[in-house]
């Protein structure tokens, strides 16, 4: 690369990018739609016979970063499985405790401003005015199901109705019936799993198919945030955000790869397909099953998107229809009717407002803490073990499913894109948890009933019981009758045996319910329970290959700087490194060390919240500035503000980190856009800032006021600042003693902030810099030396300006 034709290098100066292929073995030219970034990549040339273009290229820091961190996890959740996920669980349950309100709020938020995105700017393609999708809307919706939800539809789709038919405020409340209880049980679970579910995944998709699409940025996480951090998008932080984008994608497929391998070798056991006696065999069921799910992902991730993937998730889906339509016309089809009515009335009456507000706040107390007395609440676990947990489980998703969303709905309106990502499979959930869930509440109640009866008029409650399952109950085919008098009616014949809930085996909800479909005969007929829970697995084991194959599609465009097309090679790498990463956790942890990391996804869910809020802000920049060009590609720069700060908040002293990810051989690209190492006023600025930070602040003070009018106010200002100050970090080390003292630390902390933030803003309003006030408050508070730096540095460059408008 070194040896580059010079015209070449002068083509892509002349072209608005970069050349960035001399001088540093560590940055290559990075083009995509005639643009070129400067990106960390790192080309390798492959031989001729391995096919393909003849070479691998991918971001050095990125990929390795991602690869060190998840076999770093993974390496802990195998040595010490057990000691691993009582530590992460432990931080999992910390961090609901203390995050659940943020949690909860966050998705309404995504949600509200979705729709209104839709209302405002639904007629912005997301592409071209004039072409046309690459898919057509079936098979766009198909693609968008399989990647996002369709592998937990099947473990969730029986099982979680029945779990939440105790231990939640509704059920505990101790005044609600049995219908009542039930009914919300399937009011909860749709509220997880609809509008919930998606707004996290629209939000990447949105943000980053705008970026590509329509400003010809790369299609990567970072080209989200290039509205807000410009240039340092390229930097050290944009490696960070993709890096971070990585593990969480991985690390989500290959937990679920893992822990959905769980159900379906316990549906292949119940099928009688596989027979394990000991550990050692079924944990060779368990790796040769994701090995042949990992094989399979990477014939298709290697056939590409619009063959393998495309192909593989029209037949899952259908299969998935074939199931549903199966089990409804088999069932109480006319009460599956009903129910899913009224529970689309139940959704859109509660789950639009309230329930997305629910914190739980006075369940979750403990006792000693002011728990109910009366005993009528929920389990203190309850909010955090469900709620909270499908919140960050959808963010922590986010990366991934939204980024193969973003890839699959070029040329789509953002309200077409909306409506198929948000509202088309809400209703097919709706659809899918009242057929499955209302059939298995419906089996267990009619379960219930032959517990009475047989108590009542054989004096066993256990007289109806399957031998051998102390759950299940034989379905009497013909009425019974007691002393001419009929205790039963069986208008079903055909269903039998109904279960009851085991929430100890939890998997094996699926197949009771599609063993029920037994219709006993005088001919042996073994019934459809076979043949259903067969038709199952197939479409699980497919449904898995869609997401495997989707997450390795998307974690290679991420690690490849945004490309689209890569080396076969490339694919198969990730591909295996799900399967093996999966087989290594299931073999050394079992599903102890799965948790563990699913818990670790998780926990990473948390940070990604802010970043789906940053990125609310570059998709208004993007649509406003998209109805403003209204040209089908927009220069990027002009999403940047006309004037901004000389150091940005990032900048400075943080540039540090920027010449370790290169290794000290920074960039001439990112020297002369400010990456450079730290100045030496940079440096001295921030130590004076963090240290004794009220002299920077008169500093400030005094320059704003060149006639020295306020100089006793500034004096009164500084002084305060410094006692708050320090009255802060004295109050912390207190609490060592008292915990009361904290809270006044944090109150003189952000009292400095408010102090300081509205300086920041008057700078700003008088320098002509834009911004907002969320960001100053940030600035002022936990970035407070930066902050003083920032305007210390910028007001020396700057005309003198005035606070007080003098």
């Amino acid at each position: 690369r070194k040896h580059q034709r010079k015209d070449d290098s002068l083509e892509s100066i002349e072209s608005g990018g970069y050349d960035t292929s001399t001088n540093d073995r560590f940055h290559v030219k990075n083009q995509h739609e005639g643009k070129t970034y400067p990106i960390r990549e790192v080309l390798i040339n492959l031989p001729v016979f391995l096919g393909g273009n003849g070479e691998i290229r991918f971001n050095a820091f990125t990929s390795l970063f991602g690869f060190a961190i998840l076999w770093s996890l993974a390496a802990y959740c195998m040595a010490v499985p057990s000691e691993a996920g009582a530590t992460l669980k432990q931080w999992m349950s910390e961090m609901t405790t203390y995050f659940t309100w943020f949690f909860i709020v966050a998705n309404p938020v995504l949600i509200f401003f979705i729709l209104w995105l839709a209302f405002r700017f639904g007629d912005i393609k997301m592409g071209a005015k004039d072409a046309q999708p690459e898919f057509s809307d079936t098979t766009y919706f198909a693609m968008i199901f399989s990647a996002g939800v369709a592998v937990g539809l099947f473990f969730y789709g029986v099982s979680e109705p029945l779990f939440h038919q105790s231990s939640n405020y509704f059920s505990e409340a101790g005044y609600h019936s049995q219908n009542e209880i039930d009914q919300w049980a399937l009011v909860i679970t749709m509220y997880h799993w609809g509008f919930a579910a998606w707004s996290a995944y629209l939000t990447v998709a949105i943000s980053a198919g705008l970026a590509s699409y329509r400003f010809g940025l790369p299609l990567t996480i970072r080209s989200s945030f290039y509205p807000l951090l410009g240039e340092y998008t390229w930097g050290w932080i944009g490696d960070l955000i993709d890096g971070f984008s990585i593990v969480m994608t991985v690390a989500g497929v290959c937990t679920s790869l893992g822990l959905g391998t769980l159900q379906m070798v316990a549906g292949m056991e119940r099928l009688g397909w596989v027979s394990v006696d000991n550990l050692n065999d079924k944990q060779n069921v368990y790796i040769g099953v994701i090995w042949v799910i990992t094989a399979g992902a990477t014939i298709s991730v290697v056939s590409g998107l619009k063959v393998g993937i495309k192909i593989l998730s029209n037949v899952a889906f259908w299969l998935g229809c074939l199931i549903l339509f199966l089990c409804f016309a088999m069932e109480k089809s006319y009460y599956l009717l009903n129910l899913t009515v009224q529970t689309t009335g139940m959704y859109l009456q509660w789950c639009i407002f309230q329930v997305p507000f629910w914190t739980d706040a006075f369940g979750s107390l403990n006792e000693g803490e002011g728990r109910a007395v009366d005993g009528n609440s929920s389990a203190t676990w309850w909010i955090g073990g469900w709620t909270v947990f499908y919140m960050a489980w959808w963010v922590s998703w986010a990366c991934f499913v939204g980024l193969f969303i973003a890839q699959i709905s070029k040329n789509r309106s953002l309200r077409q894109v909306i409506f198929s990502v948000l509202v088309a499979p809400t209703i097919y959930a709706i659809l899918w948890f009242t057929v499955f869930g209302g059939i298995a509440l419906r089996q267990q109640r009619q379960g219930l009933e032959l517990n009475k009866i047989g108590e009542m008029y054989y004096q066993n409650p256990d007289h109806f019981k399957v031998d051998a399952n102390e759950f299940c109950y034989n379905v009497p085919q013909s009425d019974i009758i007691v002393n001419e008098t009929t205790v039963f009616t069986n208008t079903l014949p055909g269903i039998t045996p109904v279960c009851e809930f085991n929430a100890q085996q939890s998997t094996q909800a699926w197949f009771n319910v599609m063993y029920s479909f037994s219709y006993p005969d005088s001919n042996n007929f073994g019934g459809f329970g076979p043949i259903m829970s067969a038709l199952s697995i197939i479409t699980l084991v497919i449904y898995f290959i869609t997401s495997s194959d989707s997450g390795s599609l998307v974690v290679d465009t991420i690690a490849s700087n945004g490309r689209t097309e890569h080396h076969w090679l490339q694919r198969v790498f990730w591909s295996c490194t799900e399967g093996g990463l999966a087989t290594a956790l299931l073999v050394a942890g079992g599903s102890d060390a799965l948790s563990a990391l699913q818990a670790a996804s998780i926990i990473f869910g948390l940070p990604f919240n802010l970043f789906l809020f940053l990125m609310c802000v570059s998709i208004f920049a993007m649509c406003r500035k998209i109805e403003e060009d209204q040209m089908d590609m927009s220069d990027p720069v002009s999403l940047l503000p006309k004037k901004t700060w000389t150091m940005p908040i990032y900048g400075g002293i943080l540039n540090v980190f920027e010449f370790i990810f290169s290794l000290g051989m920074v960039h001439e690209a990112r020297k002369e856009r400010g990456m450079g190492l730290p100045s030496g006023p940079q440096v001295v600025e921030f130590i004076k800032a963090l240290l004794v930070p009220f002299v920077p602040l008169y500093s400030i003070l005094s320059i704003t006021d060149p006639k020295q009018k306020y100089r006793l106010w500034n004096i009164f200002l500084t002084n305060f600042y410094a006692i708050c100050f320090y009255a802060s970090v004295g109050l912390w080390v207190c609490g060592l003693i008292n915990n009361g003292f904290v809270a006044l630390g944090w109150s003189a902390f952000f009292i400095n902030a408010c102090v300081l933030m509205n300086i920041r803003q008057h700078v700003r309003q008088q320098l002509g810099i834009q911004g907002n006030i969320i960001g100053d408050f940030f600035a002022s508070s936990f970035m407070y030396p930066q902050a003083l730096s920032q305007m210390v540095l910028q007001l020396a460059k700057e005309d003198v300006v005035c606070l007080h408008g003098d």
